[in-house]
């Protein structure tokens, strides 16, 4: 299995297989971590698809490979956020 830090950097670089592989590596924890968030399946699936597009365009930004965990994970956060803010009982 190549090193996280060596996809990023790949990723970065403009590899989309080097994403994939990021994507495949990190999709279970997406779609997880969004359903305990908001408790739908098929909304965590959403804002899991939203937080690959807009960590995929946003990766360029990411000075340390090796934070990217725990970046991503905030960005899955914040579209969990954006698509309960508003609706009652959320």
């Amino acid at each position: 299995m190549e090193p996280l830090t060596t996809l990023v950097n790949r990723a970065q670089a403009g590899d989309l297989d080097a994403y994939g592989a990021i994507v495949h590596r990190f999709q279970d924890m997406a779609v997880g971590y969004a359903y305990s968030v908001l408790g739908d399946f098929h909304l965590a699936e959403d804002a899991s698809q939203e937080a690959f597009l807009s960590a995929y365009l946003d990766l360029p930004k990411l000075r340390k490979p090796e934070v990217f965990p725990g970046w991503f994970r905030r960005t899955v956060f914040k579209y969990c956020d954006r698509l309960t803010r508003g609706k009652p009982g959320a």
